[in-house]
């Protein structure tokens, strides 16, 4: 078997730093496309005020609309305060709308998310299993009294 050329070598690192680059996630996108999404909860609602839905269904189905969509806005910032305080993998946030490559010099000022690595996803979840396996103990019933 032949050991690979520098150039096979190099391509394959300069693939694999390319493939890592698209996985980082843009805080700013992330937080407008949120905003996208209450903009649109803000102007349902004035139509609704202003009887400006096409039909009366529309008009009987956009207060639920209007509260599922705050209600998934709700969620995703939760999602993403769970992101940014260390306890959710940056990956599970990102669309293609918040995926980017490496900031570049002359970029806008952005916070860029990295997803974690597998060693920093084993010690989550290693984490998890521990505090798991304490709330377990902590919930089952004592052993019975000995007799003697």
């Amino acid at each position: 078997m032949t050991a690979p050329s520098d150039a096979d070598t190099s391509a394959e690192s300069a693939a694999g730093l390319a493939e890592k680059a698209e996985e980082l996630v843009s805080l700013a996108a992330e937080l407008a496309h949120v905003g996208d999404a209450v903009n649109a909860a803000a102007i349902l609602s004035e139509c609704v005020s202003q009887d400006l839905l096409p039909s009366e269904e529309a008009q009987t189905q956009a207060p639920t609309a209007i509260t599922a969509v705050l209600g998934l806005v709700h969620a995703r910032l939760l999602q993403v305060r769970r992101v940014l305080r260390g306890t959710e993998d940056p990956a599970a946030i990102r669309t293609s709308r918040s995926a980017r490559g490496e900031p570049q010099l002359g970029d806008d000022p952005d916070v860029v998310l990295r997803p974690w690595t597998p060693a920093q996803r084993a010690a989550h979840h290693a984490r998890q299993q521990e505090k798991a396996e304490r709330d377990e103990e902590a919930e089952s019933p004592s052993a019975p009294p000995q007799e003697g």
